[in-house]
């Protein structure tokens, strides 16, 4: 007679409305409809009493508030109905005239409008009594108590002194035109509550509708903006192979163009100074001839050291122009920087977005859920109704079923937010790979300006060296009018200046190739010893270092010149 599962409300707060039929009930034209809000409904365990046999059973109660035929006095109406028997139906009305009779007779000190709330404070009381060995309140059901058609309903509460009885009402027992006016009532409810269902449904599926319609814009965009992320790493990528082209090749055009100036320039000051050696063996027996061929000599070597300054100047405007390159390569890298920063900011609104739209679907899952949460409240509503509700049962299943393939789209569009996540990672890391790439590249300018920078220095370096080698020329001169010096000597004089400027030639090249070792520019050593004179001036080598000009270490009167 009732539904298989009762409304969770029960309080005059929580009140829903329902229906109530009264009337004739041969004819729906004899009949009429009255609203009426529903205060309680749900199964009560009632101690149901009939011709000395006692029972404890799950009952329907239901307590309804309306008005009657005239709409000029409230009614209450309680329904006790039985889920095992379609046929239990005991029920009872009063009205705010009869109540006043009740409330003498029942000893009741509330009025009638808070009779209600108490009598459901009673009721919840047996509900929470409920499984208990010996319940405190218990609901008891007197069928046939002092007539067949009558019943009684009272609430007994059970204390250590004995069995004190709450209230006891006066039910009738529901015959063929009460149950029938019940079913007709229960049933308009159901329709009732099956429409507002179905309106519900098709907001959702209205609003299921949408969602999807922003799903598929968002992935859209996110294809789009995938797009343009790709083509922008493709350019960046060729604009750094064609730099690190570009960097080699300047690179190797350098050293094969310094390689074969020094070795022009090595050889042409080799013949220079054979024949110079030639000039001389060929003139040694003529002093005179050979102070003269000293003095060329001597005019050779300040050629070669303004050759070597004019070298030096050479490198400095190649170190110039090779710095304004790396100036122009670090203004490109910051560029390409600002690019990548501005595609991050690209890539963290599009999570955003991403995010958004994810909250957006767990908020319509969660809708979803309830929805269909209360489809099977009406469903099992439902599956209790007879014959005669079948129809409604057919469409609430197949709205359970347009939901549940609601919900299969849903998932589906989580499973491609996900992708769509993963994706998304994917391209953070390649961009964190692209970062690392471009440090790597500022690492590898900054060490080729270091490399400038020692070239720099060693210029500097190569520059002081060459003053020492002019002062040393400057002392030689000085002491050219010496003809007591013999051929010997002269000889090997000249063999340790072509040794000295042959290292010195060496160190230049080094210089100009980077690869100066960690071997001393300072450590010349003639191969050839030379001559010492006690009595006069000469030229002795020893074993210290640098170039030294001053008087010989011997003491002697004339003036001398130590290596």
């Amino acid at each position: 007679m009732s539904p298989s599962a009762a409304p969770a409300a029960s309080s005059p707060s929580a009140s829903t409305s329902a229906h109530v039929v009264e009337g004739d009930p041969s004819s729906w034209k004899t009949s009429y409809v009255e609203s009426a809000s529903s205060l309680f409904h749900k199964l009560v365990p009632v101690c149901v009493k009939r011709d000395a046999v006692e029972k404890i059973e799950d009952l329907t109660v239901r307590i309804l508030m309306g008005l009657n035929k005239q709409k000029q006095s409230k009614v209450l109406r309680i329904q006790v109905t039985s889920e095992s028997d379609p046929f239990f139906f005991h029920h009872m009305e009063v009205s705010e005239e009869e109540f006043q009779g009740l409330k003498v007779e029942q000893s009741i000190l509330v009025d009638f409008g808070q009779f209600p709330d108490k009598f459901i404070e009673l009721l919840e009381a047996c509900i929470g009594s409920r499984g208990e060995e010996q319940p405190r309140y218990l609901a008891v059901l007197r069928v046939g108590a002092t007539d067949v058609m009558d019943s009684n309903l009272g609430v007994v509460e059970t204390n250590e002194f004995k069995h004190l009885s709450h209230i006891s009402l006066r039910f009738a027992l529901g015959n063929d035109a009460a149950i029938k006016q019940y079913l007709a009532a229960r049933l308009m409810d159901v329709r009732e509550e099956r429409d507002k269902w179905h309106g519900a449904h098709n907001n959702s599926s209205s609003e299921l509708r949408s969602a999807k319609s922003e799903l598929h814009s968002a992935i859209a965009d996110l294809t789009t903006q995938q797009d343009l992320s790709g083509r922008a790493e493709k350019a960046t990528h060729a604009r750094l192979d064609e730099l690190t082209a570009q960097l080699k090749k300047i690179a190797m055009d350098e050293l094969e163009n310094t390689k074969t100036r020094m070795e022009g320039e090595r050889g042409a000051a080799e013949s220079g100074f054979r024949s110079t050696i030639n000039s001389l063996t060929s003139r040694n027996d003529e002093l005179d001839t050979r102070a003269r061929e000293l003095m060329d000599a001597k005019y050779k070597m300040d050629s070669k050291i303004s050759d070597v300054s004019l070298r030096l100047n050479v490198a400095e405007s190649e170190l110039k122009t090779t710095k304004e390159e790396l100036k122009g390569l670090r203004k490109t890298n910051k560029d390409l920087d600002q690019g990548w920063h501005e595609r991050e900011k690209s890539t963290a609104q599009n999570s955003l977005r991403v995010e958004w739209l994810e909250q957006q679907l767990k908020d319509k899952d969660e809708m979803m859920k309830v929805i269909k949460g209360r489809l099977e409240s009406a469903e099992s509503h439902k599956l209790s109704m007879v014959s005669a509700l079948e129809d409604a049962r057919a469409t609430a299943a197949r709205a359970e079923d347009r939901v549940s393939a609601s919900a299969g789209e849903i998932r589906k569009g989580n499973q491609i937010i996900e992708r769509l996540q993963a994706e998304l990672r994917s391209a953070k890391a390649k961009a964190k790979l692209k970062t690392a790439v471009i440090t790597q590249q500022e690492t590898i300018l900054n060490e080729r300006s270091s490399a400038l920078e020692r070239s720099s220095r060693e210029h500097a370096e190569l520059a002081r060296e060459a003053d020492a080698a002019r002062s040393e020329v400057r002392a030689l001169t000085s002491r050219v009018d010496d003809q007591r010096r013999k051929l010997e000597e002269s000889q090997a004089l000249l063999v340790s200046n072509q040794q000295i400027i042959q290292w010195l030639n060496s160190q230049v090249n080094e210089a100009q190739l980077g690869r100066l070792g960690a071997s001393s520019r300072y450590s010349f050593r003639p191969s050839v010893p030379l001559p010492t004179s006690s009595g006069g001036g000469g030229i002795s080598a020893s074993g210290g270092e640098g170039v030294a000009v001053g008087p010989a270490a011997s003491g002697a009167a004339g003036g001398g010149v130590s290596e």
